[in-house]
């Protein structure tokens, strides 16, 4: 039976969440392995170098409590991710407030950099970051987001982060659709779970929408946390009105671990049906469900008359290149003269990453006419 806790809290506030994550951990039992650690590895959502009211990365002050109990209990801390695109980490950890967390309580912020990496062959070759391989333990510190790609992003999804940041572009290449990304991202929990310790969802503020990282800021007012990553995923989904069933790497992952569902156990401060009011799901399942479509054998012929392709908008590209270095497919351009990247469509792949990475949100997706009827976006006053 894996117990998965979720709290009310409406608040940042460090003393107010320490009390809550020091419940998570006692009512999921989690308090004995942790006593036995000396050490522990902190593995945020840091998706790129953003302050925390976007909702895109963990909130810092979350992270603090979290490092306030380990400190309680006289282990040893360290924090990193592998931000996505060419962003270094170092500048991710400045923006998002972790630089200044670093240095308020005294931890090791590990630059990927100079880590070095481990490689993994599972149904393609991974390159790991030695830190998270190396740890004695894991604290996996995730965000509630919609993805528009893989649906959700939550506890599974956000140890993608283990990958450094431009070998990330080379899986996009080889998945041709959401499913098989999945397949891939589940690679990587399998390779890295015996790490990990416990998992926390920050859904104080999160995302919905065009998630993870060009949606829209929502007050979710929750916490939740679990020893396993598969059956927080579960709730966390459900609570968001996806079916969890339904969302790629929950399914693979507990298929792939003979995991039954009906093991799952959901307590603390919410009904077991509950769904967070005004959350958005809508425009992530469009847009995953017409990125599947969109690779199968038919492809050409759907493309005459139903296509999507990223639109870069000149008034908000700053023609800063993040797109064009980790486009997966080299389907972008900019040269000097041009206010925005030029894309050329028979490369593109549709993976997203340039919408995903894009820090000024010049990105959209521009689509044909069968599109725009079949892709509507969704209107909260028609809800």
């Amino acid at each position: 039976m894996y117990k998965v806790i979720a709290k009310k809290c409406s608040t940042y506030d460090i003393p107010k969440l320490k009390k809550i994550i020091d419940t998570i951990f006692t009512d999921t039992e989690f308090y004995p392995t942790l006593k036995s650690l000396t050490t522990v590895l902190l593995k945020p959502n840091l998706l790129g170098a953003y302050p925390p009211d976007r909702a895109i990365t963990t909130h810092p002050n979350l992270v603090a409590a979290v490092i306030e109990i380990l400190q309680d209990h006289k282990i040893k801390i360290s924090l990193m991710d592998n931000p996505g695109g060419t962003v270094t980490a170092m500048r991710a950890y400045q923006l998002s407030g972790f630089e200044s967390l670093a240095k308020l309580y005294g931890i090791t912020l590990i630059n990927p950099f100079k880590n070095g990496i481990y490689t993994y062959k599972k149904n393609t070759k991974y390159s790991v970051s030695k830190a998270f391989i190396d740890a004695e333990a894991i604290i996996n510190l995730a965000k509630l987001k919609t993805h528009m790609y893989t649906l959700f992003t939550g506890a599974i999804k956000n140890f993608y982060g283990i990958i450094p940041g431009l070998a990330k572009s080379n899986l996009h290449r080889l998945a041709p659709n959401p499913t098989k990304f999945a397949e891939f991202v589940v690679d990587i929990y399998e390779i890295i779970k015996d790490k990990v310790a416990f998992n926390l969802i920050d859904g104080i503020i999160g995302m919905d929408g065009d998630g993870p990282s060009t949606g829209d800021v929502k007050k979710f007012d929750i916490v939740l946390g679990s020893k396993n990553a598969i059956a927080l995923d579960f709730f966390a989904s459900r609570l968001m009105g996806y079916n969890p069933e339904k969302i790629p790497t929950t399914r693979i992952a507990a298929a792939r671990e003979g995991l039954d569902f009906h093991d799952f156990h959901f307590t603390g401060d919410f009904k077991d049906d509950y769904i967070l009011p005004h959350c958005n799901i809508q425009a992530s399942k469009r847009k995953s469900r017409i990125l599947n479509l969109l690779s199968v054998p038919l492809k050409g012929f759907v493309k005459r008359f139903f296509w999507t392709i990223p639109y870069f908008d000149p008034q908000k590209c700053v023609q800063c290149k993040a797109c064009v270095k980790f486009c997966p497919g080299k389907a972008l351009t900019l040269e000097e003269k041009d206010l925005a990247p030029k894309i050329d469509p028979q490369k593109c792949i549709l993976c997203m990453c340039c919408i995903e990475i894009c820090p000024e949100h010049a990105v959209s997706l521009k689509k044909s006419f069968l599109g725009k009827m079949l892709i509507q976006e969704h209107d909260p006053s028609k809800a």
